[in-house]
């Protein structure tokens, strides 16, 4: 989030059309998101926080439908609370407080509040202030108290896209790192992680409406023992913030391939080959992807592909893990070219999927290439029938290599692994040990740069066939 200077002085700059803003992206099509909140409220008695609440859009709806219930608004910026302080005295409301405080630290008793609503608040904030805000969100709910949360939702179709663009571009001015964060985060696991459990989401246009429940230390402490009774294979079928299989995307997709219904030996066969050859082999802004974010780019490499390899597998109930490891950068040769080859570093982050499959532990390093990647490498190289380093492929023999699934190992790469970190449940755990580290330049560089020429090549060396 912008520092607190510099947002109480865009509140007080945009205070004065705030509202207008709010009635071009909330009413113009699609459910009101701001009604659908006033739906999610059902005690009449309620006591209600809207935290950040601006010019009180939300409270402001609650407060009107529900005359019984005590609504408080509380925000850091008197302009804002100026006009929201104009709504209430305008509509004669009598059961509403508005006070001028931080979220971060209310004064406020804790255990006071049945709902509390942020709406269009997280998306701007950093991890610390995330951190901060919700803590004091868990403190001020009631042990059955509800969180409702309101905020941008991803877009899909070109209409949605095109409507949120210009806001899209805000935000991103802003708060560029942390508002992609947290736009493309899977909000289920995203509020799971600050102590919150989802229990409805409402999709209304370009927002999202969440309600949430509070987990309390009864809950958690079921919640662990149930975990210790859980059979040791289960940890390999969690969902984390890469790994977040239950996204719709992913479970649209399993869903029409039906891969559920098929044989365990068939279902990983099925999955291994989707992610190895519908999802060409590529290179993708970032390892730490999401699955669901893989998916939408339809490409990946060892570190993508295998983040989206092991959402699709447990999401058809398949234990798999993570092995973590480090390849020199040279058997890219091909792929990469010129300056940046040169620009690499030595050695590369590299992770390989294993799954669990009748009591053994096997390796699917060769979804990472597609098959008609191998063939245009293959047309390259017709004689490698030894030792074979090059175009992202290294292995014992370029003309034998054969990466159909068949219930045993498969490798493209790994004789170039250079450094063995282990077993991971997660690339989440991996990455949080053993992040790539560049220079912003360079990942300026690769992002917006390297990586596109070596995708040409890569797309040059498929077309070869």
């Amino acid at each position: 989030m912008a520092s607190k200077n510099m947002s109480t002085k865009l509140y007080k700059s945009i205070s004065k059309v705030y509202d207008a803003l709010d009635r071009m992206y909330f009413t113009s099509g699609g459910r009101n998101p701001r009604e659908l909140i006033g739906e999610m409220i059902q005690k009449d008695k309620a006591k209600v926080l809207d935290m950040c609440c601006g010019t009180f859009a939300n409270g402001y709806v609650v407060a009107c439908n529900k005359p019984d219930a005590m609504v408080v608004g509380l925000d850091r910026s008197k302009p804002m609370l100026r006009k929201a302080k104009q709504k209430v005295e305008d509509k004669g409301l009598k059961n509403v407080k508005l006070i001028c405080r931080d979220a971060t630290n209310t004064g406020i008793k804790s255990n006071t509040f049945d709902y509390i609503i942020i709406g269009l608040v997280l998306h701007e904030c950093n991890p610390d202030l995330w951190k901060a805000i919700l803590s004091e969100v868990k403190r001020l709910l009631k042990d059955d108290g509800k969180l409702i949360i309101l905020d941008w939702d991803i877009q899909e179709s070109v209409r949605g896209k095109v409507k949120f663009s210009p806001l899209y571009v805000c935000e991103c001015l802003v708060t560029p790192k942390y508002f992609k964060e947290y736009y493309y985060c899977d909000k289920r696991i995203f509020f799971a992680d600050y102590g919150f459990e989802l229990e409805r989401m409402e999709r209304c246009d370009v927002t999202f409406v969440a309600s949430f429940k509070k987990k309390t230390m009864e809950s958690e402490k079921k919640n662990m023992n149930n975990s210790k009774e859980k059979h040791s294979e289960e940890r390999y079928l969690e969902e984390t913030q890469m790994v977040n299989y239950r996204a719709d995307s992913i479970q649209k997709l399993v869903e029409k391939h039906g891969w559920k219904d098929l044989g365990e030996y068939d279902r990983i066969g099925a999955v291994y080959d989707f992610v190895r050859n519908d999802i060409l082999f590529g290179y993708n802004a970032s390892d730490l992807l999401s699955a669901e974010e893989v998916l939408r780019d339809g490409y990946g490499q060892c570190n993508t592909k295998s983040t989206l390899l092991m959402a699709l597998l447990r999401a058809v109930d398949v234990p798999c893990r993570l092995h973590g490891s480090e390849v020199s950068k040279y058997f890219q040769e091909g792929a990469t070219s010129g300056l940046i080859a040169k620009l690499a570093p030595e050695t590369i982050a590299h992770t390989w999927v294993e799954v669990l499959f009748k009591g053994q532990w096997i390796a699917l390093e060769g979804v990472i290439t597609d098959e008609a990647y191998v063939q245009g490498v293959k047309s390259r190289c017709p004689d490698e029938n030894w030792d074979y380093k090059g175009y992202a492929i290294s292995v014992p023999s370029l003309n034998d290599l054969n990466l159909d699934w068949n219930g045993a190992d498969l490798f493209v790469q790994n004789t170039s692994v250079v450094k063995d970190y282990g077993v991971y449940e997660s690339p989440d755990g991996f990455f949080n040990e053993h992040k790539q580290t560049w220079s912003k330049l360079k990942d300026f560089a690769y992002i917006h740069y390297g990586r596109k020429v070596m995708n040409k090549n890569v797309a040059r060396i498929r077309q070869a066939v």
